[in-house]
């Protein structure tokens, strides 16, 4: 079984790996140097971009966040997320990110984890990958899984909602 141990600046990633070892999923910690973009982590790992997710947190009518997930080498498309979640979702602003994800660092929201009740949809491409590699809460810290496990422990949609 990987590693799973935290260095105490991994913080912000406890609750991830506590989910994730409670829901027995096969993961990996990828500790890298600090990065600020779902590109810049998987060059720091030497991933494809295809292969590396990045979580984008909207926010619907009815005041929920939806947490959209795609490849970093793509965009998401805010209109094709609204017809799956039939209603036109706003990106949340840096404030309100913080706001509701305090546990992690601000552009580091993982799926899973944090607030209860987020919808989660992950793109296609995603989950027709073998592995994916996504921030785990923290800039310098990232999970390998298996998309089929992401999509089980956050009960995601898969749908085509990325651009490029």
């Amino acid at each position: 079984m990987p590693d799973h141990e935290l260095n105490p600046e991994h913080g912000p990633a406890r609750e991830v790996v506590e989910l994730l070892l409670g829901a027995d999923v096969e993961f990996e910690l990828l500790p890298h140097r600090r990065t600020l973009s779902a590109a810049g982590e998987a060059r720091a790992l030497a991933v494809p971009t295809e292969r590396t997710a990045k979580t984008v947190v909207t926010r619907v009518a009815d005041g929920r966040c939806v947490r959209a997930v795609v490849p970093a080498s793509t965009r998401l498309s805010l209109e094709k997320l609204g017809r799956v979640v039939h209603g036109e979702p706003q990106l949340l602003t840096e404030p309100e990110l913080d706001g509701a994800y305090p546990q992690f660092e601000l552009g580091a929201v993982p799926p899973f984890a944090g607030p209860m009740g987020d919808r989660v949809v992950v793109d296609k491409r995603l989950a027709e990958a073998d592995h994916v590699v996504l921030e785990a809460g923290a800039h310098e810290l990232s999970i390998r899984l298996r998309p089929a496990d992401l999509v089980r422990i956050t009960a995601a949609e898969i749908a085509d909602i990325a651009t490029g």
